[in-house]
């Protein structure tokens, strides 16, 4: 019986021991079959979730450098993102990135739905966005003078 590979489209004959098997044998798609599951099994438990964030940061703080290094020993790489990170800077609405040095002099907090983006060191603002809604619950007056 032959079945039709999940990634590459190709067919090929499942191993018998493994019922539903969906990928075929071929590098790339054991490949896209393991960040397919991993992808899934991100989603779907916390805990793996949690470890793998963790076990990240721990990374990332053991090899503070990699990608300073990285950026040196491939300067098409490092050219590439710039011009990518331009382009999409530019897609936005809004052409102005979030900045922490952004000051509003009479600005009021008024109830409603906001976007709430990282912004880092850099002051360039991260893609990942949350939807939140902040609802106003109490104002300060000066009616408690007179």
């Amino acid at each position: 019986m032959s079945k039709k590979c999940k990634a590459c489209g190709c067919h090929f004959t499942p191993d018998p021991r493994v019922p539903k098997q969906q990928f075929c044998s071929k590098p790339e798609c054991q490949l896209q079959r393991r960040k397919a599951w991993q992808q899934d099994k991100r989603r779907h438990d916390p805990h793996y979730r949690d470890n793998d964030s963790r076990q990240i940061r721990e990374w990332i703080t053991s090899h503070p450098d990699y990608w300073k290094l990285y950026r040196q020993k491939n300067p098409d790489y490092a050219k590439r993102n710039r011009d990518l990170q331009q382009a999409r800077n530019k897609k936005q609405k809004n052409a102005d990135l979030a900045s922490h040095e952004v000051v509003l002099p009479d600005f009021h907090l008024v109830s409603g739905r906001y976007v709430l983006r990282l912004v880092g060191p850099d002051g360039v603002a991260n893609e990942d966005a949350w939807i939140v809604e902040i609802t106003l619950i109490s104002v300060c007056c000066d009616n408690a003078a007179t």
